[in-house]
């Protein structure tokens, strides 16, 4: 199968609302003006934060549907694969001042991840921050199945067959990193009751979602 046989339609899923008000939360407190969300999906959550504070908010998927969604919604959207060159993104996104781009539960998804976060780098305004949320390989459950034998592919989660990487605390810190980033702010996403306090210890094994704010070195 091809990848635009793959993306014919929109493929996308309900965002989790823990990842949506986290990211939400971050914008609305720093007064972003211009937002690149990458992944955007049909646009939700650029609608969402639209009605919340005055904002450019644009977005991209390699999805051709959940662009045209998008496209009702947002202040424009393109449709192409994150993995090209970047001289062949859409030049009006390549010529945007973004104070601000949402990398959510992309990552996952692509060949050269590492490539894409250095790619950003080239666009203007090198002080702009980034999050970027990514599911957990080895959350506490998930260390489980696999302990047992268990290592089957869903339909969405942390066991995507979409997902083509696969990340934990210290792969992902390292590929941030190794692309010339810095961590600098955390808020991860640790659903099991009781382990608030022990995600801030143990990351790569109470957190079910890794969600970050970096910034270039």
């Amino acid at each position: 199968m091809s990848l635009d046989q793959y993306y014919q339609g929109a493929k996308y899923h309900k965002i989790n609302d823990y990842r949506k008000n986290a990211i939400i939360r971050w914008l609305t407190q720093n007064s972003h003006k211009t937002i690149l969300d990458i992944g955007c999906s049909n646009g939700i959550l650029g609608q969402e934060v639209k009605k919340l504070m005055p904002c450019r908010f644009f977005g991209t998927d390699i999805s051709a549907q959940a662009v045209h969604e998008a496209k009702q919604v947002l202040d424009n959207a393109w449709q192409f694969n994150l993995e090209d060159e970047i001289v062949n993104w859409p030049e009006e996104l390549r010529q945007n001042n973004y104070d601000a781009i949402v990398l959510s539960e992309v990552l996952e998804h692509l060949f050269e991840p590492e490539n894409l976060l250095i790619k950003l780098k080239e666009l203007p305004q090198a002080d702009k921050e980034i999050l970027i949320t990514v599911p957990n390989l080895l959350f506490w459950k998930n260390r489980l199945k696999i302990f047992f034998g268990q290592f089957n592919y869903t339909n969405q989660g942390i066991m995507d067959k979409s997902h083509i990487h696969f990340f934990s605390w210290a792969s992902f810190k390292k590929m941030i990193a190794d692309s010339g980033y810095r961590i600098i702010e955390i808020d991860n996403h640790a659903p099991t009751r009781g382990t608030k306090q022990l995600v801030k210890i143990w990351p790569g094994l109470f957190a079910y979602r890794f969600i970050v704010k970096i910034a270039i070195k």
